[in-house]
């Protein structure tokens, strides 16, 4: 079928009558110039609608047409006829050349008309340039958009389900390729009538994308490809930037040997060592340097407050102040002196030490599990 489908002719019309809201009509040709069959792409409910309603034979064939062609459509049944719909994001699916033309023209006409204003008009020809906002994660096609808000825009990443045997298939694999329900994504299972959907949350389950690709995982490296070029193309690269940054940052600076100074004081630490051990559930990092041939160290313990901020409380003398500056890249941090508290900005600069990152990231994961979104 991709191969009869593929060597259809496309051609549209364009109607926009007085009083009446335009629609452009798609026929699919074949090598004779026959019509196969045909379909009108309209503006409905803020979003592009596509519709065929006639003989099941039609039906069926419109479907398994725009199905090889990359849209993913099915013939349905309703009272007497058979009929066959696409909305906004199965129709900009389907990447000949006609055909893009068609919803193009489509899109200039509404705004010409005042149907649909500047900003919706170049969301529309975004999307139709940038073509499906879907990604692969481990064998899960899930749609990605930027969802907006009156002061805040945050990413989406979403599957939803037809059926309960595709939502256990879905949560399995995502299970079998290291995410974990309540840290990674959530999920609820499609029952009497209602739809299911499995969320990746935002920013853990990208930061697992991110330490996977680091540890070799092919499916991961295209994911994150892929999510790139939908978010160029759709206007959201800096926001997806944003979540990832933590993970890319994560592990690519060693702090073996940094060196921590205050001529004026008359101190020169030399760093030996970070890491992260585990005291209860909770991730201490521990701090070992040298001062003149003496080696020293010094911890502290990250937790949560009852109001959800992740914070961490030490004490700081003259040589701790120092060596807890340069780790962090904090300058600010070589004047202070007793008690500080340490925030989650701090957490995400300590994450980039070799040995100390991804322990951080994944508590930092964990222990925002509750959250919908960290």
């Amino acid at each position: 079928m991709e191969d009869y489908a593929n060597k259809l002719r496309i051609e549209y019309t364009l109607y926009s009558p007085q009083g009446v809201d335009p629609w452009v009509e798609v026929r699919f040709r074949d090598d004779r110039g026959s019509e196969v069959v045909h379909i009108n792409i309209r503006w409905h409910r803020k979003m592009l609608y596509a519709y065929f309603k006639g003989a099941r034979e039609k039906a069926e064939r419109l479907a398994s047409i725009l199905s090889a062609l990359g849209a993913g459509a099915e013939a349905k049944k309703s009272g007497e006829y058979w009929y066959v719909q696409l909305t906004t994001d199965s129709i900009t699916a389907i990447r000949r050349k006609e055909w893009l033309e068609a919803v193009k023209a489509l899109v200039e006409e509404l705004y010409r008309r005042g149907l649909i204003n500047e900003e919706q008009r170049d969301r529309l020809l975004a999307d139709i340039n940038a073509g499906p906002n879907t990604i692969e994660i481990a064998s899960v096609e899930m749609r990605v958009w930027e969802k907006t808000g009156d002061k805040s825009k945050r990413l989406k990443i979403m599957y939803q389900p037809r059926s309960g045997k595709a939502f256990d298939a879905a949560v399995n694999a995502l299970k079998d390729a290291g995410f974990e329900e309540g840290v990674h994504f959530t999920a609820k299972k499609p029952e009497k009538g209602e739809h299911g959907h499995i969320n990746l949350k935002i920013p853990a389950g990208l930061w697992r994308i991110e330490e996977l690709r680091r540890q070799g995982a092919d499916w991961a490296e295209k994911a994150l490809r892929r999510l790139e070029e939908i978010a160029k193309a759709r206007g959201f690269y800096d926001l997806l930037e944003e979540y990832l940054r933590p993970a890319r940052e994560a592990e690519t600076v060693d702090p073996r040997g940094l060196v921590a100074e205050d001529a004026e004081r008359g101190i020169k630490a030399v760093i030996r060592d970070v890491k992260v051990v585990r005291d209860g559930d909770r991730p201490r990092v521990v701090v070992e340097y040298e001062v003149n041939g003496v080696t020293k160290s010094f911890s502290f313990i990250w937790g949560v407050t009852t109001r959800g901020r992740v914070i961490a409380g030490m004490k700081l003398n003259d040589e701790k102040a120092l060596v807890l500056a340069v780790l962090i890249g904090d300058k600010a941090i070589r004047e202070k002196r007793g008690s500080i508290t340490l925030t989650a900005r701090h957490l995400f600069a300590l994450a980039e030490l070799k040995g100390v990152g991804w322990g951080l990231l994944r508590w930092y994961a964990e222990a925002m599990r509750e959250s919908a979104e960290l």
